[in-house]
């Protein structure tokens, strides 16, 4: 293909995406004119009509980042008050105040956070990162671009992943790293092919062309940098249309010097009519250069003097150390942020900590009324056994009482007293005194066997001798007894085998059938 046909190819493609971006840009305004109420979508529409102008008409785009600020402040609506930094960053970064564009950057980031959009957090790191790289501060364009990857990644966004890797691919071949910025490429374009967007397969299409021309493979890096050509041409990209005219006169060996001359006014045109700040400094100095190959003495101090002016202007120390402390402002107050959520967190843990003390205290509290619940109860409880226990041993006394009554037979003792009147009367002193005598031992043992809940069965027959003395001396031995008892029963035999004894009775001078008696506790025989 011809320069000639080239050039007309170039000129006709231009003036057909110029319509067709205009056209969606038409179409965006028209959205606006026929939906009058100021909300989000009225918002977000606004900041893309601010977006598709930045890189074309840099005033108009300011004007709808203004509209788009003005209407986020006024509803307190934060993801377009995200939207407006962003917008405002890029503007900055056309025109080279990198310190401002850093500190919109970073406004963007916090507003992000607030409403939770983890996407636009991605979009502002990666431009951040962009920024560093126009720096020449490789280390933070990485640092910054992966941390969008990373979040990019992490909400399936894989547009930004295709740029973010782009970007990376950009960083490695300003310092020369070709092969690094090819696997960047490759990385990156699945990503880039799942957009399906024209500028961003464009970018891809460049890289390629790039990394061909440096491998000095001419026909490659043409095929690229022409599918590059026609794909950003398909929405008026006029930034990679300047890229690729760039990169055509900085890559490609061997071509006429004319040739490289026209592309750079290309891209130098291109540049100035989107206020490209950087664009303007990086074509400059290839101009000068390649006039100063021509000894065009006067034209490379002129195109040398744009490109000190920019260059001083975008690389200026000063402007290094304010992007820096804007950096480092914004971390600080990441820092404050996050201090103020670990003293919430820890104010949180304190509350939940005396709410954790409190109803231990409940429990404890709650534990011991139990305890002395159950210690009165208890109480009671042995208080009422106490008093059941003293009932029943009144009731035991009581029967002792009965019992004691019932051995010692009123008759009997009236019998008995008699006996002795009879005697002392009689004056048989020493017969009263041998019965009173008896009569008390018999008293005095059977008041001692009332005493005792089991008597020992010698003690039973001892009372009952006596009892027989008495009655032989009352009746005056007109009868007589025998005691027939079980051997077993005076050995103390405990299984009760044997425990019973024979008494009979006969009257004086004769022998009858004996009377048995069983001998108990507390049993006696009464006179008829």
């Amino acid at each position: 293909m011809t320069v000639k046909s080239i050039f007309f190819f170039l000129l006709t493609s231009l003036s057909l995406s110029v319509f067709g971006q205009g056209k969606i840009i038409d179409s965006l305004k028209d959205w606006i004119i026929s939906h009058p109420k100021v909300d989000s979508q009225y918002i977000q529409t606004l900041h893309r009509i601010s977006y598709r102008l930045s890189e074309n008409d840099v005033n108009q785009s300011f004007a709808y980042y203004t509209e788009v600020s003005h209407y986020s402040d006024s509803l307190n609506f934060t993801y377009g008050k995200a939207l407006a930094q962003i917008n405002l960053g890029i503007l900055l970064f056309n025109s080279g105040n990198m310190e401002a564009s850093n500190n919109a950057y970073f406004k963007a980031v916090d507003y992000a956070e607030a409403c939770h959009s983890t996407r636009l957090k991605a979009v502002s790191f990666n431009n951040i990162g962009a920024n560093f790289r126009s720096l020449h501060n490789f280390d933070k364009c990485r640092e910054y671009t992966n941390q969008a990857i990373v979040l990019n990644k992490e909400i399936g966004s894989w547009r930004g992943v295709a740029l973010n890797y782009e970007q990376l691919h950009e960083c490695d071949l300003d310092q020369g790293l070709s092969e690094q910025a090819r696997k960047d490429l490759h990385t990156g374009l699945p990503y880039a092919n799942l957009s399906g967007e024209s500028y961003i397969l464009s970018m891809y299409y460049l890289g390629f062309g790039k990394i061909h021309a440096i491998n000095n493979q001419v026909d490659s890096a043409n095929y690229y940098f022409s599918r590059a050509f026609q794909e950003a041409n398909l929405q008026n990209d006029l930034r990679n249309e300047f890229f690729v005219y760039q990169a055509e006169a900085r890559y490609l060996k061997n071509i006429p010097l004319s040739k490289k001359v026209k592309l750079l006014n290309q891209a130098l045109g291109i540049a100035k009519q989107t206020g490209y700040f950087e664009g303007i400094s990086n074509t400059a100095k290839l101009l000068s250069d390649v006039y100063d190959e021509q000894d065009n003495k006067d034209s490379s101090l002129k195109y040398y003097r744009i490109y000190r002016s920019a260059f001083d202007s975008l690389f200026s120390a000063n402007n290094r150390r304010n992007l820096l402390i804007n950096e480092s402002e914004w971390l600080l107050k990441q820092k404050k942020t996050e201090n103020a959520h670990l003293l919430e967190l820890a104010e949180l843990q304190k509350r939940q900590i005396i709410f954790k003390d409190i109803l231990l205290f409940g429990a404890f509290f709650l534990l011991l009324l139990t305890i002395i619940a159950a210690f009165l109860i208890n109480k009671n409880i042995q208080s009422k056994k106490k008093r059941t226990e003293f009932a029943l041993k009144q009731k035991i006394a009581e029967s002792q009482i009965q019992s004691l009554r019932s051995q010692m037979n009123p008759h009997f003792i009236f019998n008995s007293l008699n006996s002795i009147e009879n005697f002392m009367m009689q004056n048989e002193k020493r017969k009263a005194s041998d019965y009173l005598h008896k009569f008390a031992l018999l008293i005095r043992t059977i008041l001692e066997s009332s005493q005792k809940e089991v008597t020992q069965f010698q003690m039973d027959m001892e009372a009952l001798k006596l009892y027989v003395e008495l009655e032989q001396m009352r009746f005056q031995g007109k009868f007589q007894v025998e005691f027939s008892v079980d051997p077993r029963l005076e050995e103390g035999d405990r299984n009760g085998r044997g425990n019973q004894m024979n008494l009979a009775i006969y009257p004086d001078g004769a022998r009858g059938v004996g009377v048995a008696a069983d001998i108990g506790r507390g049993r006696g025989v009464e006179d008829s």
